[in-house]
């Protein structure tokens, strides 16, 4: 598997504090008075609005990162630019030409009707949108790289107005700065570190003001969350809830999320009992593997299995799997949809659709629940 869709899997177990010391990228805060915006659920930015342009503000990027704000004026191509504006990172918009390094960019993107505006991505061959990845075989989209393996001069002959791209350490912030030293516009997306799964989504509306698409954004957003709120609202008040077990180990060790996590928010409002819910930490857990067997050895359901496609594959992880209880109960696995070379659109897609992996969760968790429901992201491990 592609090195950034195994960062996808790792991200959504593996929220591990770097206690890095970044506060020198804090930038000071403008004096101008602005009006905040109308945010939800998402902790990770801001978006202020002015008369005539946005102010955006993005906390804390990456994982352990404290002290870090990058900050952006966005302001329409034809409004002239006063000089208080003018020591900010300004972004031009609606932006015409965008390099997307994460999957998620272009679910976001795709939400928004504006795909015909990315010009090149990261791991061609792990995308699942069905407009790039024509694109991509007609060889009108070339992959440029991540990471270490960034291929600079493609990315400058591209002329992008903005490169989206994230991060699991700090390390991202080289990489962008080098991005910037050539000239090119970078900005780093941390929807994955949200605590809520709407908070993930709300990201949306940052996408959508580099757009100028406002409108779209809080209309496909508000009708997510109240069909998401809906369905929690289904199993609010249920009384027998399955013991929950996530995860595989990756390298030895076993990272399960906090119960202050995404993950464990979502599996709450599907009607399960996340064993680790008492943890207020939106980090992971790192355990061995003979701790999970005591502490999984109750749980009723076992999701979100790594790429595990049948049990024997676990199996070959580790022979103790052999005698661990859960394998002879139910295993769901979050990879249902993916194409021919491993990409899973349960992290692309599944992003902007929260609603349906929440319904997916409960036709596992209560199956008399969703009677009609086919499931979209998840499959039974047999």
């Amino acid at each position: 598997m592609q090195k950034k869709q195994v960062l996808f899997i790792i991200i959504s177990i593996l929220l591990v504090s770097c206690n890095l010391d970044h506060s020198k990228n804090k930038q000071k805060s403008s004096n101008i008075k602005l009006q905040s915006s109308n945010l939800e659920y998402a902790k990770g930015f801001e978006l202020k609005n002015e008369t005539n342009y946005k102010k955006l503000t993005i906390h804390n990027p990456w994982q352990g990162a404290e002290n870090v704000d990058y900050e952006y004026i966005l302001i329409n191509k034809d409004q002239e630019l006063n000089e208080d504006l003018k020591r900010f990172n300004v972004i031009r918009t609606p932006i015409k030409r965008v390099i997307c390094l994460s999957t998620t960019h272009i679910a976001f993107i795709d939400v928004l009707n504006e795909t015909q505006s990315i010009v090149s991505v990261s791991g061609t061959d792990y995308i699942n949108n069905p407009k790039i990845r024509q694109r991509i075989n007609n060889n009108e989209i070339q992959d440029v790289g991540y990471d270490n393996s960034l291929n600079y001069e493609l990315i400058a002959s591209l002329n992008p107005d903005l490169v989206l791209t994230f991060g699991v350490s700090g390390q991202v912030a080289g990489y962008a700065q080098k991005l910037n030293d050539l000239g090119i516009q970078t900005m780093i997306i941390a929807e994955y570190l949200e605590t809520h799964p709407l908070g993930k989504l709300e990201w949306i509306k940052l996408i959508s003001a580099l757009y100028e698409k406002d409108n779209t954004a809080h209309d496909y957003f508000e009708n997510v969350v109240n069909k998401y709120n809906e369905l929690a609202e289904v199993t609010r008040n249920m009384n027998e809830k399955p013991r929950v077990l996530l995860g595989l180990p990756w390298k030895g060790t076993w990272h399960v999320p906090g119960g202050n996590s995404f993950l464990a928010k979502m599996i709450h409002d599907a009607g399960g009992d996340y064993i680790w819910k008492e943890n207020e930490s939106r980090e992971s857990l790192p355990f061995d593997i003979e701790t999970i067997f005591v502490k999984a050895s109750d749980a009723d359901i076992w999701i979100n299995a790594g790429t595990i496609n049948k049990k024997e594959d676990i199996i070959k992880l580790d022979e103790r799997f052999k005698d661990f209880p859960p394998r002879n109960k139910k295993i769901y696995n979050n990879n249902l949809q993916l194409n021919e070379s491993g990409g899973n659109n349960y992290w692309e897609r599944g992003l902007v659709e929260p609603h349906i992996v929440l319904k997916d969760m409960i036709k596992v968790f209560h199956p008399d629940l969703l009677p009609e429901h086919e499931l979209v992201y998840y499959k039974l491990i047999e």
